[in-house]
This record gives structure tokens, sequence and C-alpha cells, in this order.
């Protein structure tokens, strides 16, 4: 593939039972999808065979001598990432080696996750043949996404244990409080049924998915007023708050006065 200039391209790559490729090395990084089907990826520096299965994700530093060998019908999406927009690129660059230098090279996130991937995917593949004002930018956007996504996913994201399912999503509420979470949608999430689901989630937290998303975001609201200097209205706003009367009642509840109170009173209380 021919990288351009603003550094991303996207591909899809079919293969029938029993292909083997040649060896071939690129001076630019690859990420493999695998969309349907399995494939052994063969590495010159590796002395066994990474197996790739359906939903996994796999990253090809540039140089790499390697090949693919299909066990059975497969379609691959690719991601080519060149030089200057990981190399060179401060932000970028340890999302990359973080994704290398993972102990286990083929990276499987849950479904949640694997979904929103999959969306920035498609986004670039059909920016990218649109060429519509401004895709460049969408295109890199979204290929940034797609790193800071698998970068972040811990190294047992691949067990299925339920409380090992349960503690990866709320490691992710840790990080997206501010989203329109649900109990509904975190259990569809740890492949569990709802009640199942608070069960463990109680055990885990001592509280339920709502009052710990609560907390987190009164605690983020509290932080950007008295640290960063936010008025009330986008404290509340940032913290996913979309009605000020819930987050005055919640916030009053919590710290026993209001939150104009709150900012003006001593930083111990």
């Amino acid at each position: 593939m021919a990288i351009p200039s603003w550094g991303v391209r996207a591909a899809e790559s079919f293969h029938a039972r029993g292909f083997r490729m040649v060896e071939e090395s690129h001076d630019f990084h690859e990420l493999y999808y695998v969309l349907r089907g399995a494939l052994k990826y063969h590495d010159r520096d590796r002395h066994d065979p990474v197996y790739l299965s359906e939903g996994c994700f796999h990253p090809v530093p540039g140089g790499s001598i390697h090949r693919l060998e299909d066990q059975a019908d497969a379609t691959l999406i690719i991601l080519a990432l060149g030089s200057s927009f990981v190399d060179a690129d401060p932000v970028r660059s340890p999302l990359w080696r973080r994704l290398v230098d993972r102990h286990s090279p083929a990276v499987r996130p849950d479904d949640f996750i694997r979904r929103r991937i999959e969306h920035s995917l498609r986004t670039i593949l059909a920016e990218q043949a649109a060429e519509r004002f401004g895709f460049q930018a969408v295109v890199t956007s979204e290929a940034t996404s797609v790193l800071i996504a698998l970068a972040r996913l811990p190294e047992e994201c691949g067990e299925s244990n339920s409380h090992t399912r349960v503690a990866a999503v709320i490691r992710d509420l840790e990080a997206s409080f501010y989203e329109d979470w649900t109990v509904d949608e975190a259990a569809r999430r740890a492949h569990l049924s709802r009640r199942r689901f608070c069960t463990i989630f109680r055990e885990l937290t001592g509280m339920s998915l709502v009052d710990y998303r609560n907390e987190l975001r009164l605690d983020h609201a509290a932080t950007l007023m008295r640290e960063r200097g936010h008025t009330i209205a986008g404290a509340a706003f940032s913290s996913g708050f979309q009605d000020l009367t819930h987050f005055y009642r919640l916030f009053r509840r919590r710290y026993s006065m209001p939150p104009g109170e709150w900012i003006k009173a001593p930083q111990d209380l």
C-alpha cells in the first residue's frame, strides 16, 4: 500500500483457505484486524507463529519480515500507519510501542471495545473512499482512537472469568464515567445477566453501578470547580450530568452543602 502524506491508509484483504503469502517487509507499520476466519502469523523474529482468530488485532512493526498462512477463508482489515504518523509523533509513538510490547501479541478486546474500534475502521474506510473536505483529519483522528483503545487494554483482557469481565467494565467506567452508562449495557458488556452483574459489581465496589458512577462524576466535578476554576454548570456538564438540578441534589447530599458554598469553604471540606 502507498501511504499518503497524512500517514494513514486502511484496506481490506481477503485470503482463501490454504493461502501462503511470500515473506514481505514494509517501511510502515500495520495493524491487522481479523474480521472473519483464522490465520497464522509468521515473523522471522519469533520462533513460534502467532495464531490469529476472528476478532483479534495484531500489530506488525515496520521492517518486520513476515508472512501470513490462512487456516480458513479469512478477511483482514489492515490499518497501515506511516512512520511520520507514529514514530515522529510524541503522543502516538508510545501508544504503538505499548501495543507492540504486550506480552500477548494477539489482542482480543471485549465486544464493546471491539465495536468501538470497528466503528473507527468503518469511518476511516468510508472517509478515504469519499474524500470529503477534511477527510484527512477524520482519518488520522479515528486511527489515533484505535491506538488508544488497544493500548489501554489490560494484559488479561482475553480472560473470560465473570469477576474479571466485571472488573474490566469497572475500569472502563472509571475512564468514561461521563458517558451515558446504564446497568443493562454494562451487563451486556460483561456477558452476564443483569442480576448476576449487579451482584458481582457490588462485591467488587461495595455499591451499585449508578451510585459508583455518580461518585466518580461528583469527584470529577469537585476537582474541576476547585482546582481548575470551572463554573458549576460547566463542571456538571463535563462530568456527565444532563440535569443541573439533579447535580445540585446529589452534590448537596454528598458534601452537605450546595456547590456554590462548597467552593468557598475551607479546602478540607
